[in-house]
């Protein structure tokens, strides 16, 4: 028996973390004003492929054989649909969505067919302060988890023009965003050379890469482009982003990144990924979005600008080493009767710690006391309530502190005042 490739299993304590970590991540989008949406998971296709939206990333998605629909790529061509759709949301419309997506790409370390992305996107509002809102908000996730990390930053408008003013064809400028995007998968010398095979000329290519392989700070980094360009228009713009960014009190540091395309074709203007702050640049980036003024507008609508991010929630759960989580799960004690005849007795010692909030579970197998307690110390439980003649009659119960084997005889009150002091 096997699962099918790019999909797995997760164990109760995998599970567990996982559902902690959501709920951390809820948390910092409540705090920022985000609204919670919820989409299928079927898309029409000519939603899935938006015009070209994701290029040639639409050979990767799961098509359903005999329909017009297929598994959603990412939840952002949903979001377009859905402002399509309810064109009466109130603008700006700031909205976050925890859910699967589905890829038909090869299976490999850290990259699946099927994962999970935490969303947030803001359609509508001022551009410089909805990017900075959305980039901080999600540096705040890593913030709250304890992961260091960088954010690496670009203007795919900024590269667009700046190939150009290269010397770069029209016709070759959307292949050389792709093969740019690749620098931190293949390296700085394929990237050079693929730049060259898809017929751009080599001392062009050497330019390219004098820019994006500069060690220099932003601001010499930015120096050069506009001194391409001509003008500042990109760099006044991605200054005052990162300005703003800061005064959010995020940690992380921000780094103008050249490099950074975004493969997906519908990004039009700022774009970024966030990376371990320690990680080498062919490391696979945790979160990641950018500007798409264009996508909604394009599945029919009126145009909207809108940015968004999204974070891999399956990445993020094997930096942090989930696996590894000695919490089992949510339960925080287990009652147990001695005899069949306690457990209507168990039962509502079970249903009164429920009522006061407190996890519980009863058991439900005909087992003896020891056993009783090798399956709590199984599924690491923390206290046993032990029911036995003595505890119905008095109305008590025998607490056992599974840490230390410790038991005493106390009531309900006296139980739940304990297990909520833990």
């Amino acid at each position: 028996m096997s699962l099918p490739r790019g999909t797995r299993d997760l164990m109760p304590n995998e599970a567990f973390f996982r559902t902690v970590l959501i709920e951390k991540i809820e948390r910092i989008f409540r705090l920022y004003g985000f609204l919670v949406i919820d989409t299928p998971m079927l898309e029409k296709l000519d939603v899935l492929k938006a015009k070209g939206g994701i290029g040639d990333d639409a050979k990767l998605i799961f098509e359903i054989k005999d329909d017009d629909c297929g598994l959603r790529y990412d939840q952002t061509l949903s979001l377009a649909r859905y402002m399509v759709m309810h064109n009466e949301m109130p603008l700006p419309f700031k909205r976050y969505s925890i859910g699967r997506v589905w890829r038909r790409e090869e299976p490999q370390k850290m990259r699946y067919r099927e994962f999970m992305q935490a969303d947030i996107d803001i359609v509508g509002g001022d551009e410089v302060k909805a990017d900075a809102e959305v980039i901080a908000a999600g540096c705040s996730i890593f913030d709250a988890i304890g992961i260091g990390y960088r954010v690496d930053i670009n203007n795919r408008a900024m590269t667009d023009e700046l190939f150009k003013k290269l010397g770069v064809n029209d016709s070759l400028v959307a292949q050389a965003m792709r093969t740019l995007d690749k620098l931190d998968k293949i390296g700085g010398d394929k990237v050079a050379e693929q730049l060259v095979l898809i017929g751009i000329q080599k001392d062009i290519v050497e330019k390219i890469m004098l820019i994006i392989n500069s060690n220099s700070t932003n601001a010499d980094t930015l120096s050069k482009i506009d001194n391409i360009l001509g003008h500042k228009k990109y760099s006044s713009q991605l200054n005052e982003t990162i300005d703003l960014i800061k005064q959010y009190g995020i940690t992380g540091n921000i780094v103008i990144s050249p490099w950074v395309m975004r493969g997906i074709d519908y990004y039009t203007g700022i774009v970024f990924e966030i990376r371990l702050q320690n990680g080498s640049y062919n490391t696979s980036a945790l979160g990641a979005g950018g500007r798409y003024d264009s996508l909604i507008g394009a599945l029919g609508s009126k145009s909207m600008p809108a940015v968004g991010m999204g974070i891999g929630l399956n990445r993020l759960l094997d930096i942090l080493e989930y696996s590894n989580s000695p919490e089992y799960g949510f339960t925080r004690v287990l009652v147990v009767p001695i005899k069949q005849e306690h457990y209507t007795y168990a039962l509502s010692v079970a249903k009164s710690l429920r009522s006061a909030g407190v996890e519980t579970d009863i058991a439900i197998s005909s087992r003896n006391l020891k056993n009783q307690l090798s399956y709590a110390s199984a599924i690491k439980v923390g206290h046993v309530i032990i029911v036995g003649d003595s505890e119905v009659r008095d109305k008590k119960l025998m607490f056992r502190d599974m840490s230390n084997g410790s038991e005493n005889l106390i009531s309900i009150d006296e139980a739940i005042a304990l297990i909520k002091g833990n």
